[in-house]
């Protein structure tokens, strides 16, 4: 076995280390490329003219990985959308694999957020579990013996955890050292995905508890590399820094884009980062890692079909399984992501709406754009698909939409008996909801977005309130926000939705926050650490109106600690971050709306200064 030094130290990889021959897999945004490219294709073919190159290149543009791209097609076309994934098929692992492989021998431990297998073929091939295909080119059967060479004597099985039921038992066994696929990724064999986080929604979600212990973990060793990996995942990059601030931690990338907070976030965790050729590349960092001198490994490109083949041959399959139409919708949804509302619009409204989903995702973009008659269009749209569902959750889902535009309604524009109406409609659809779900013990997830429009009218209705009411009955009005908080407590217990517990942990946040303030309490620290865990999130998945409404809840807590100036620079911030990249150069109404909330309170609280 190797020496003390190396056995405690730890590797994090994400997908550049997959990139050099014989693997070739596609780095950084490759495979997100390539499905672009398959959607707006086939959504061409469909829309015509509403489609066009320069939407493909603004999407492109934006820092969306994979999962958020899949998450839309998956939302049409349903599980087929994932099978792309096994274009990352491996059959000859690379150098970078060979040094990992040979890293977790010597008793390291490596998590990554890879799907491939390359690693796995690496560890048995270097014990002498598995053997090189026979085809493979003659250097790599010359280059294994001197790798063999430094296997330790009757190595263990490689012990590589991927799926939910692995992490636990992984857990529950002391966290023995491992491979650690905190993504889940492919089996063995290369034919089956092992609880796979390939669409967004699971991502904001945050890692499980048990995949979270392995990331966590990282910063129990005495030396921890991270390389190949660009900080893009929402939901492991906050831990992947906290464990990295815990111990000697090295991060080894070949570049990084320009808008990357890579840099400034690894200087404030005291993180080493070393980029460019040599050094940053992952076969020099895991030689550096590992000491001496391992052997050289080739670099040979193999014969026959390799990832673009097999990407080809998913493309073919779904255009054959699914309708243009299907992929228009999830071209249009993403259209949608980068804030072009118009062209999405356009494009649905060009679509039959008697496609599968294709109503309630019209009406989705109309309840977004909220301009002018859009909402009154979506409210008619969601009563006619709650009519004509069949399944429980779409029909449920309608009626909280329908209070979510009255609670809208109330909050442009509604005055004197209207508003009550429409208060009254925006409590009674979701209390109706949670009566059918019976409290959530059927469609729990259902039962959760209703406690989350619960929550969500409260924090409106609240807002309105702190700003007419008098200074002496704040304590008051604090009393009610730590109320309305509790709904947000019964909507996380519930709701699995990444995006939907974002925005329950933001109001619920922001709900607290005004209670602190109200009551003349120091904001909340963990509040304050939520906030800003969630704010990184969101600006990883690249949204930034979700990041600006993390901002305005800072910017309240820290009005509630007595800093206004830094109150108020939170505020510009959010109010620069809801109107970026929006086609008007306008922030969102919602976002202006919120904005204004938060610059009147603290305008209140500044002339109420002696």
């Amino acid at each position: 076995m190797a020496g003390p030094h190396v056995a405690p130290a730890a590797v994090f990889t994400g997908a550049g280390i997959s990139g050099d021959e014989p693997a070739a897999l596609p780095r950084g945004f490759g495979l997100r490329d390539d499905v672009l490219a398959t959607m707006h294709e086939a959504a061409r073919r469909r829309l015509a003219g509403l489609v066009t190159d320069a939407q493909l290149e603004a999407v492109r543009a934006e820092a969306y990985k994979l999962e958020v791209v899949l998450g839309r097609l998956w939302g049409t076309v349903g599980p087929d959308a994932l099978d792309c994934v096994f274009a990352l098929r491996v059959s000859v692992p690379n150098e970078a694999h060979m040094l990992a492989g040979l890293h977790l021998l010597r008793g390291g431990t490596h998590v990554t957020v890879n799907f491939d297998v390359g690693i796995e073929l690496a560890y048995d091939l270097i014990c002498g579990r598995a053997d090189l295909p026979a085809d493979a080119p003659g250097d790599y059967h010359d280059a294994l013996p001197a790798w063999r060479a430094l296997a330790p004597p009757d190595p263990p099985a490689l012990l590589c955890v991927s799926s939910h039921e692995e992490f636990a038992a992984w857990l529950r066994a002391g966290r023995p050292p491992a491979l650690l696929k905190v993504h889940g990724g492919l089996d063995r064999q290369q034919s089956t995905l092992a609880d796979v986080v390939v669409v967004d929604i699971e991502e904001l979600a945050q890692l499980s508890a048990e995949r979270a212990a392995a990331v966590e973990g990282l910063g129990d060793a005495c030396r921890l590399l991270i390389t190949g990996y660009s900080g893009g995942d929402p939901d492991v990059y906050g831990p992947l820094l906290a464990a990295g601030a815990r111990t000697s931690t090295t991060w080894c990338c070949l570049s990084l884009p320009a808008a990357s907070t890579v840099p400034a976030d690894a200087r404030r965790h005291g993180i080493d980062l070393v980029q460019g050729v040599p050094d940053g590349l992952a076969v020099t960092a895991l030689r550096g890692l590992l000491g001496g001198v391992p052997p050289l490994w080739p670099s040979v490109p193999l014969a026959g079909d390799g990832y673009r083949v097999r990407f080809a041959t998913w493309r073919r399959r779904l255009r054959a399984a699914h309708p243009d139409e299907l992929v228009a919708q999830s071209w249009a949804w993403l259209i949608a992501d980068i804030g072009d509302l118009d062209a999405a619009e356009a494009m649905l409204s060009a679509l039959p709406e008697d496609a599968p989903g294709a109503r309630l995702r019209h009406a989705e973009i109309l309840y977004n754009r909220a301009r002018g008659d859009d909402r009154v269009r979506a409210g008619r749209m969601f009563r006619t698909v709650a009519a004509g569902a069949a399944d429980a959750s779409t029909r449920l889902h309608c009626l909280l939409r329908l209070g979510d535009i009255a609670r809208g309604r109330a909050a442009r524009d509604g005055r004197g008996v209207r508003i009550v109406s429409d208060l009254v409609e925006a409590y009674a659809r979701p209390a109706h909801v949670i009566v059918v779900t019976r409290n959530g013990r059927r469609q729990p997830e259902e039962a959760g977005d209703a406690y989350r429009a619960l929550q969500q009218t409260s924090l409106r209705l609240l807002e309105r309130l702190v700003l007419v009411a008098p200074l002496p009955t704040w304590p008051v009005v604090a009393v009610l926000c730590r109320g309305a908080a509790v709904l947000g407590g019964q909507a996380a217990r519930l709701a699995r939705n990444g995006n939907r517990l974002a925005l329950v942990r933001q109001h619920r946040g922001l709900l607290r926050a005004l209670a602190a303030l109200l009551g003349g309490r120091p904001g909340p620290v963990d509040v304050r650490d939520d906030m800003r865990a969630l704010r990184a999130t969101y600006r990883a998945a690249d949204d930034l109106p979700g990041a600006a409404g993390c901002a305005v809840t800072l910017a309240v807590l820290a009005a509630a600690d007595g800093d206004l100036c830094a109150a108020r620079e939170l505020i510009a911030e959010a109010l620069r971050e809801y109107a970026a990249g929006r086609p008007d150069g306008r922030p969102l109404f919602a976002g202006e709306a919120l904005v204004g909330v938060a610059t009147r309170l603290i305008d209140r609280l500044d002339d109420a200064r002696p």
